[in-house]
């Protein structure tokens, strides 16, 4: 029961991504994200009540469908029907007809889609929308150990430590990602030291520079694949400290003059490496 809703929590807040582009195009992929997010919740609870739903059921007709489903006693219904059924028409519109919803349609999508969940999470499960975390989707147990921290932290305010967490998490994810990669050789740049044998060249940093190249552009294929934007990516410039793995197997962190993150910035870092981490799970597979 609980990977249903997981992944459709993970399809609202991916969609929500979506409306901060504040363009028709990003829309209507946010409007499809939240369409699919309702439609995987319903199709989850249609199967908990045991409803004689078909797989070409029309989307209508999955509000009736619940009311009268076997295992629901009280015949409860499902909220805010004319409000999906209007996301509906909006989503059919551009995935089927390309006509592209404002950018404000988005938001006001994204607030329907939230009231749905949050209320149809408590009333057919008894369960608290911001209680379901998706770093259970992750599958890399150190990882998970991490987030799942980071977002504790969170919860208690504690925007520094959790940024923390999550500087670990993405370490020990490239971790895993950099063995699919060539990496330069770390003993590269003691080449300028012959280099500097010859006169003329006693300043001479080519292999350095060299090494510095090659391990950015790994980690730039990394991000590629692993779907972080450099938008993104920027916050984890900006606010994560260097997160060093220690021979002991210690972790170790150098913040390096780093701003204090807020709330806002904290949550955005843990849902990216989030994201990031199922997605290596879909390329490369989970441990």
């Amino acid at each position: 029961m609980t990977e249903p809703l997981l992944l459709a929590k993970r399809l609202f807040l991916i969609g929500s991504e979506y409306t901060d582009k504040d363009d028709p195009v990003s829309a209507g992929i946010a409007i499809s994200l939240f369409q699919d997010s309702v439609e995987i919740f319903i199709w989850s609870l249609l199967k908990h009540l045991d409803a004689e739903a078909k797989e070409n059921t029309s989307f209508i007709s999955f509000f009736d469908l619940v009311i009268n489903a076997r295992n629901n006693k009280n015949n409860q219904s499902l909220p805010f029907k004319a409000k999906m059924i209007e996301m509906n028409k909006s989503r059919v519109g551009f995935k089927h007809y390309g006509n592209l919803p404002d950018a404000s349609e988005a938001i006001k999508f994204s607030a329907y889609t939230e009231e749905f969940l949050i209320l149809s999470f408590s009333e057919f499960y008894s369960l608290e929308f911001d209680s379901l975390s998706i770093v259970d989707l992750v599958t890399y147990p150190d990882v998970r150990t991490r987030l799942k921290s980071a977002e504790s932290k969170l919860k208690d305010k504690e925007f520094v430590g959790a940024i923390a967490e999550v500087a670990i998490a993405k370490a020990m994810l490239f971790e895993i990602v950099a063995n699919y990669f060539p990496r330069p050789d770390r003993r590269l740049s003691d080449g300028d030291s012959l280099l500097r044998q010859i006169p003329g060249l006693q300043g001479v940093k080519l292999f350095a520079y060299l090494s510095e190249y090659l391990s950015k552009s790994s980690e730039a294929n990394m991000i590629a694949m692993l779907g972080i934007q450099i938008s993104d990516y920027l916050i984890i410039q900006r606010y994560f400290p260097a997160a060093l793995h220690m021979a002991s197997g210690e972790w170790h962190l150098q913040y390096h003059a780093r701003p204090d993150p807020d709330e806002i910035v904290t949550g955005k870092a843990i849902h990216m490496i989030v994201s990031a981490a199922i997605r290596a799970q879909e390329i490369i597979g989970g441990k």
